[in-house]
């Protein structure tokens, strides 16, 4: 009896062993590709035109954005990309969402909402 227990106890053993060098193998495989094929989103080109800039203030540039008077932002978030999303509402026009990307210093897309 004893000798079936070693038995099924080494098997079992080696079992793991296995499981983990093909899990091994596969994190390797994963990080290799992943090196070697950046994400998509970096090298994607942005859809429209820079946003004008104001005058130094305070050692950074102030950025204008071309929204009519008493737009509000309803919500801020961050994307995964670096990138910035803003909801905004009000200044007679419709609800919209922009994405802005401040690394490159311009709005990529806007969304317009229905009125």
């Amino acid at each position: 009896m004893e000798k079936q227990g070693s038995r099924a106890l080494l098997a079992a053993v080696i079992g793991m062993g296995v499981l983990l060098f093909v899990g091994s193998l596969v994190l390797v495989g994963v990080l290799v590709h992943r090196m070697m094929h950046p994400s998509i989103a970096a090298t994607r080109p942005a859809v429209s035109a820079s946003v004008p800039t104001l005058p130094a203030q305070g050692g950074y540039e102030a950025l204008m954005l071309d929204e009519p008077a008493g737009t509000h932002v309803e919500l801020l978030t961050t994307r995964p990309d670096g990138m910035i999303a803003a909801a905004l509402s009000g200044g007679g026009s419709a609800e919209r969402i922009i994405i802005w990307d401040p690394a490159a210093r311009r709005i990529v897309a806007r969304l317009l909402i229905g009125r």
